[in-house]
């Protein structure tokens, strides 16, 4: 493997959003073979820099599900939901009362602050600006829109919006209760595979790791797929190597396997 592409929240990140000793190890360790690290999120480009800082390790990021990449030097791509597009989607979250969140440019920008903006906001690590003309009328196309919705009605609410925006926009589940909507054609698998030929990669070189429904793109064109042990059945379903652990644990697991090719001894904790 020349290239590993990893999730973060769910998969190298577990549920304090940091990421484990064990993940750390794993990032540092396959840089140290020479292989590229790529950190591909849903997360904004700001919040994914903070957590490549804590890792220590240097490479591509793939941010907003694809809608952003940002090169290892420097250059940037970026994809945004068209303008239309967005007001329409804005207008009709509006008239139902959904909490719609916008990133524009690299900024969080909310309808109004609540518990449950407050929560997301500490979560990305980012702060948030409240603005609900920015989104439900917006003037500036975003590079990705998010639904906060409770977790019993997500799996309803990916539907209908596919159904009624699905040819212009891609709607993926991420967390439990996010719904991304991304520029029509935008996913980690799509940029995954600009990177890897940007860097002269091939994709049956790429590991690409990943716990849910906004990475089954990435894991679907990946030479090797993987998921953690908490990974969602679909994920897992697509995984041709599934770690025995969860979340950063399990990603030191699978890149101890596929990339270092050492053999686990008892108690040995990737430490």
């Amino acid at each position: 493997m020349r290239l590993v592409a990893t999730d973060l929240d769910g998969t190298l990140l577990g549920p304090g959003d940091e990421p484990s000793t064990c993940g750390v190890w794993a990032m540092r360790a396959a840089a140290s073979h020479g292989v590229t690290v790529v950190l591909a999120t849903g997360r904004m480009l700001v919040s994914a820099e903070a957590v490549q800082r804590v890792l220590g390790v240097a490479g591509p990021i793939i941010a907003y599900n694809g809608g952003r990449v940002r090169l290892t030097d420097g250059t940037v791509w970026e994809e945004a939901i068209p303008l239309p597009v967005a007001q329409e989607i804005g207008q009709f979250c509006q008239q139902h009362g959904y909490l719609l969140q916008a990133y524009v440019g690299d900024d969080l920008v909310v309808p109004w602050e609540d518990q449950r903006t407050r929560a997301y906001s500490l979560h990305a690590g980012v702060p948030c600006y409240v603005d609900p003309g920015q989104v439900f009328t917006p003037e500036v196309a975003p590079t990705k829109l998010l639904l906060l919705v409770a977790e019993e009605q997500c799996a309803e609410v990916v539907e209908d919006f596919r159904e009624r925006y699905g040819t212009v926009v891609d709607v993926a589940r991420s967390m439990p209760e996010y719904v991304e909507i991304n520029c029509a054609g935008v996913s980690k698998g799509r940029a995954l595979q600009r990177v890897a030929e940007h860097l002269g990669v091939p994709l049956s070189e790429v590991l690409a790791i990943g716990d849910a429904e906004n990475d089954l793109p990435m894991l679907r064109l990946a030479g090797i797929a993987a998921a953690p042990a908490n990974a969602t059945s679909a994920a897992r379903e697509l995984a041709k190597v599934t770690a025995s652990r969860p979340y950063g644990d399990g990603v030191a697991e699978i890149i101890r396997h596929c990339v270092l090719r050492t053999e686990e001894k008892d108690g040995d904790r990737f430490v």
